[in-house]
């Protein structure tokens, strides 16, 4: 719901926010900037007169900088250019009788069955061999012999001699005693003479054996096989298939533009006079006109601050209006009679 204060006027609906102000002020600024730039040009060209021409008594007037002009045109441009389409134009055929293979000539391989014979064959059944025969056997007498059963070793016992010491567990005086080495006597048999072999060489055995054995064995042989022909008929190409080249326009299409015609100037524009602002009611209608066009001049308060004069200076660039003071024909073009 839309706020309403006492003084009767609406307030606005929306709440501008701080980068908004910020480019308007931005605009502003500039367009401040580039008057006083026309106003220097200008009093060094002598473009601009000192005083409005057709002033009138009793009014107000100010440099402005109208904004540059521009006309709408149309014209043309090429979309995609001219080319070539290939079109595949068909083979012409015809029918024809012809002779074609069936099967084709080839070789195959046939198998021969290997053939046998009977043969007779000398075979070796025990091979021939050699053994030993003992002629006399060896000669084996007794010996006596001492074996060491228990090496000679020394030994600590109680009592003195020539190496003595201390038991130091028991305090008592020890000496060295050498008990002799142990030997057992056995009998062994030694060899006297050793045995004598002759060598018996007995010859090897055969027998004569009857064998089937192959005669010539299996193999394959070539064997030619010729071609099979019957006679069809077939679509003989009598003119091969060929790419064709079409041309194909090129597309344009149809656009608008803008072009300028005329450069932003200082011009001389009829503004209220400080009489027509003292009174807030002017203000108030501007700020509320304004506002409801969608340019943000804040709540309605007669006071012409720098959100206002954003607001003011967003609706000339709009409309094309000179723009860096309220003029006049602001102030009409709101629907405001002045």
């Amino acid at each position: 719901m839309t706020p309403v204060q006492s003084s009767g006027q609406v307030a606005p609906e929306t709440v501008p926010d701080g980068e908004r102000m910020a480019s308007l002020e931005t605009a502003l600024a500039d367009a401040l900037i580039q008057i006083e730039k026309l106003k220097a040009r200008s009093e060094q060209d002598g473009g601009l007169p000192a005083m409005p021409p057709n002033a009138q008594t009793g009014a107000c007037y100010a440099r402005m900088l109208t904004p540059p002009k521009y006309i709408d045109r149309r014209a043309s441009r090429i979309v995609k250019e001219a080319t070539e389409r290939l079109e595949m134009q068909p083979a012409r055929t015809e029918w024809q009788e012809e002779q074609v293979v069936v099967s084709e000539a080839y070789t195959k391989l046939e198998l021969v069955p290997a053939t046998y014979k009977w043969v007779e064959e000398r075979t070796e059944v025990l091979p021939a061999k050699q053994r030993q025969e003992l002629v006399r056997p060896a000669e084996y007498e007794s010996r006596e012999e001492k074996i060491l059963v228990k090496p000679a070793e020394w030994v600590w016992r109680p009592g003195r001699g020539e190496l003595e010491k201390i038991d130091e567990e028991t305090g008592e005086i020890l000496h060295q005693v050498e008990i002799p080495a142990k030997y057992r006597t056995v009998e062994r048999q030694v060899l006297v003479s050793p045995p004598e072999y002759r060598t018996i060489h007995e010859p090897a055995v055969f027998e004569t054996v009857r064998k089937r054995v192959v005669d010539q064995p299996e193999h394959t042989v070539e064997v030619k096989v010729p071609a099979v022909y019957k006679t069809v008929k077939v679509q003989k190409v009598v003119e091969p298939a060929k790419l064709i080249r079409v041309p194909v326009p090129a597309e344009y299409e149809e656009y608008s533009y803008l072009e300028k015609i005329a450069d932003e100037e200082l011009v001389w524009r009829q503004i209220p006079c400080k009489r027509d602002l003292d009174d807030d009611k002017l203000l108030r209608q501007v700020q509320k006109q304004l506002n409801e066009r969608g340019f943000d001049a804040g709540y309605a308060d007669g006071i012409l601050g720098k959100r206002t004069e954003a607001a003011i200076h967003a609706f000339q660039q709009k409309q094309g209006l000179a723009t860096g003071r309220l003029s006049v024909e602001t102030i009409q073009s709101l629907g405001i009679a002045f």
